[in-house]
């Protein structure tokens, strides 16, 4: 078959193929167009693969003219150094008064040692002056006295909180016997005490025979008389008549001492009797 497309050439087996046909029918047609159309289609293929491989670089072109329209140069802007302030406060400066024209003080002021007298200032010197311990010339003024020299800024005194005031002693506080210096005490001690008490006891008084105890608490005042007197027992006709007997002791204390000072202080004894 290929030798005979080679001797008779395609066109020729064509109309050898389709002789006596109908060669309106479409196959013979195709195959007449189709080395054109392959061509054709060769050709449009090229330039389609062509022109996407050239979109890209058309592209970044368009960017990259785009980008460099819109670019615009940074503004460079100049800093002036800023000085930055010492924090350390100014010194206050001396205050000096103004200058003026002074004239000396008529007043005699006597002195041990007497010095060369001095002129006495004349009318044009008194004429719109202050008045001051020298003769001195300056601008005219209005003021009576030369104003003082102020050396600098006023001392200020630094300042303190107040003390507060020391709590003043209740001279009536009674202190408890067990915490002071010296214990108040009864002259012959305490057993002398007791003594009065039983001697002045009236034991008919008491409706109860056997033992009977209590305990006295009172109070040595500061000129050793005693007050508050208590008598804690079972027995009631005991307690009263433990309180007259008490009482009716005259005989004073020697009253307690704390820090050196004479106090009031509580006092504290049991007491015990047998009622027959």
């Amino acid at each position: 078959m290929k030798n005979l497309l080679q001797v008779f050439g395609k066109d020729r087996m064509d109309e050898i193929v389709f002789a006596n046909r109908n060669k309106a029918y479409g196959a013979y047609a195709l195959r007449n167009e189709y080395s054109n159309q392959l061509t054709k289609a060769l050709l449009v293929g090229v330039a389609f693969f062509g022109s996407l491989s050239i979109i890209p670089l058309v592209i970044s072109a368009l960017k990259a003219d785009k980008v460099t329209e819109e670019f615009v140069p940074p503004t460079v802007f100049k800093l002036d150094d800023v000085t930055i302030p010492d924090d350390k406060k100014p010194a206050v400066a001396a205050v000096i008064p103004p200058k003026v024209k002074t004239v000396a003080s008529p007043e005699y002021t006597p002195v041990r040692v007497v010095k060369k007298n001095k002129p006495e200032p004349t009318d044009d010197d008194k004429k719109n002056a202050a008045i001051s311990n020298v003769t001195s010339p300056g601008p005219e003024t209005t003021m009576v006295t030369a104003p003082p020299v102020i050396p600098g800024p006023p001392t200020v005194a630094p300042h303190t909180a107040p003390v507060p005031p020391a709590p003043v002693e209740d001279p009536n506080i009674i202190i408890d016997g067990k915490k002071v210096d010296v214990s108040a005490n009864f002259k012959g001690g305490i057993d002398a005490f007791r003594q009065k008490v039983a001697q002045g006891f009236d034991t008919g008084s008491v409706d109860q025979s056997g033992m009977v105890s209590g305990v006295i608490t009172f109070v040595v005042e500061k000129d050793g008389s005693i007050s508050n007197i208590k008598i804690n027992g079972e027995n009631s006709d005991f307690n009263k008549e433990a309180e007259r007997t008490v009482k009716s002791i005259k005989s004073k204390w020697t009253p307690a001492q704390l820090n050196g000072k004479t106090v009031r202080s509580s006092f504290r004894m049991p007491i015990s009797m047998r009622i027959e």
